[in-house]
C-alpha cells in the first residue's frame, strides 16, 4: 500500500470514528480551537494530513493515540517485515530474565545491561544491512 492509500486509510478511520461517536467536524474543531471547516478541508484533501492532526483529532474524540492506531491497524494476518521481526527480537531480548534461583546473585550491573543493549543493536543493524 502506498503513502496516498495509507493517508486515505487514516482519514477514513478519523472520519468514521467521529461519526460513530456521534460527534461532528464542527465539535472537533471547537475542541481543538480550529477555524470552522478546517477538519472538512483536511478530510477533503485540501490540507496535508500531519501526525499532529491525527494525534490531536484522536484526543479530541476522547481516544488515546494507541487506541486510534489499533482501530486503523488491527492485528493483521500477513507476514511481518524483516525490520519488524528484528525490532521485536531486540525488544524481547531486552526483557529482564526471570528471577534467578536464590543461590545466584540477582540483577545485572549497569555495565552488563549496556553491553546487552550494544550487542542487540549491533545484531539488528547487521540483520538490517544484510550482514555488512
Amino acid at each position: 500500500m502506498g503513502d496516498a492509500e495509507e493517508i486515505q486509510r487514516l482519514l477514513n478511520v478519523l472520519r468514521t470514528s467521529i461519526r460513530l461517536l456521534g460527534l461532528t467536524n464542527r465539535e472537533i474543531e471547537r475542541r481543538l480551537e480550529l477555524t470552522p471547516s478546517y477538519v472538512s478541508r483536511l478530510f477533503a484533501g485540501a490540507l496535508e494530513l500531519k501526525m499532529e492532526h491525527v494525534l490531536s483529532i484522536s484526543r479530541a474524540m476522547g481516544l488515546q493515540p494507541w487506541e486510534f492506531f489499533e482501530l486503523a491497524y488491527p492485528r493483521r494476518s500477513d507476514e511481518p517485515s524483516d525490520a519488524f521481526r528484528s525490532i521485536r527480537t531486540v525488544l524481547r531480548d531486552m526483557q529482564p530474565s526471570p528471577e534467578p534461583p536464590a543461590s545466584q546473585p540477582s540483577g545485572l550491573t549497569v555495565e552488563e545491561i549496556e553491553e546487552k543493549i550494544r550487542r542487540s543493536v549491533r545484531k539488528v543493524l547487521k540483520e538490517m544491512t544484510g550482514g555488512k
